[in-house]
């Protein structure tokens, strides 16, 4: 009889703290659960964008005003300090559109789409950017997007920018810190954006907003009439560059980020110039490839991955990353010059536009 009871008393002990076992795992679920669902609910839009980009769904998400409206409101409240883990791999869907233009490529496919990166302070810089090189009227029937590309300043009024946004429908802004270290985020959002809404987008062109470009130079070059060139990526060429191991250096890489001795190819992140199918291709790249914040070096990290050959210039002097001393005629003849200030670009564009026949009778002779 004692034996019986101690048996049941056994069995009653098991049976306890089974069921404590199963109380405790699914309490668990639950909040793991719960968890979830408060941090994917957050963002709608990005859950839309997300399972319309990898469904291979050509449909533009729409951004409604209230969702606006919602960023605008929740920015403050949003931690600052969004960005990629010292050695991890960077999901652009994890930063939340602060503003967008979705609809900018729904009732045309541009022939080139500008993708500058910009700070919230350089509003002097892009204003004389769309009253130069980045018109977007700039040549008749040749149809062109231009976009700025925004992380958060937080000593900077987003109603600023907001404003400036709602005037001209040119800025996209992330909700990560605007700085050097996060310009990787920045182009990629960039790339991200044309994959997701200009998927017809012919030619796209990374740039900065320091830089004068020629953009009717760059049209020639690229050929409105000429067929589309495909997995194309050209600009700048930077090889056999050696990873900098100093930890002092500006551009230090750790070898765990990088554990080659040379980099791959790459462009200079001053101007570049890709087919629009690459795009997806950097965009699908980038989520196997650990987070390097020299954004240039990363591109070309990612095109290797994808097995795409840079494209070297027909001319080495068409693309330059340091600043070309000023002259009417051969700034006509160049795309790309860096360090040019707002009022200098005014100034070079207009010589360069009353120069412009002058200085094609000059290259004919």
């Amino acid at each position: 009889m004692m034996a019986l009871h101690r048996k049941i008393s056994f069995c009653s002990i098991k049976t306890f703290i089974l069921l404590l076992i199963y109380f405790i795992v699914s309490c668990s679920a639950l909040i793991v659960y719960l968890v979830y669902h408060q941090l994917h609910s957050k963002y709608p839009t990005e859950r839309v964008r997300k399972k319309e980009f990898f469904s291979g769904n050509d449909q533009m998400a729409e951004i409604t005003q209230t969702s606006f409206e919602w960023n605008r409101k929740m920015l403050l409240s949003i931690p600052s300090t969004m960005s990629p883990p010292a050695e991890g791999y960077l999901s652009i869907n994890f930063y939340p559109y602060v503003l967008n233009e979705p609809n900018k490529c729904k009732t045309v496919s541009p022939f080139l789409v500008l993708i500058i990166a910009s700070s919230a302070v350089d509003i002097e810089k892009r204003q004389a950017i769309r009253q130069s090189w980045g018109n977007e009227s700039l040549r008749v029937g040749i149809p062109i997007v231009r976009l700025f590309m925004l992380g958060i300043d937080r000593t900077v009024d987003q109603d600023v920018i907001v404003q400036e946004s709602e005037k001209y429908h040119d800025i996209i802004q992330k909700n990560f810190q605007d700085t050097y270290k996060n310009l990787t985020i920045k182009t990629m959002m960039g790339i991200d954006w044309v994959s997701v809404y200009c998927p017809g987008a012919k030619y796209v062109m990374k740039t900065d907003c320091d830089m004068f470009v020629n953009t009717e130079r760059l049209l020639d070059f690229l050929g409105p009439n000429e067929p589309i060139k495909q997995n194309y990526f050209t600009g700048y060429l930077l090889e056999n560059h050696q990873p900098h191991r100093n930890t002092d250096s500006k551009w230090h890489m750790p070898h765990s980020l990088y554990p080659y001795d040379v980099y791959p190819t790459f462009c200079s992140g001053t101007g570049y110039v890709f087919s629009g199918d690459v795009a997806p291709r950097i965009l699908r790249a980038s989520f196997n490839v650990k987070y390097v914040y020299l954004e240039d070096v990363f591109v070309g990290i990612c095109l290797d991955k994808e097995g795409i050959k840079i494209t070297r210039p027909v001319d080495s002097f068409l693309f330059n990353n340091y600043r070309v001393q000023f002259n009417p005629c051969f700034y006509n003849r160049i795309i790309t010059s860096h360090e040019i200030g707002p009022t200098e670009l005014i100034s070079f564009w207009k010589l360069v536009q009353e120069h412009k026949e002058t200085c094609k009778k000059q290259w004919v002779n």
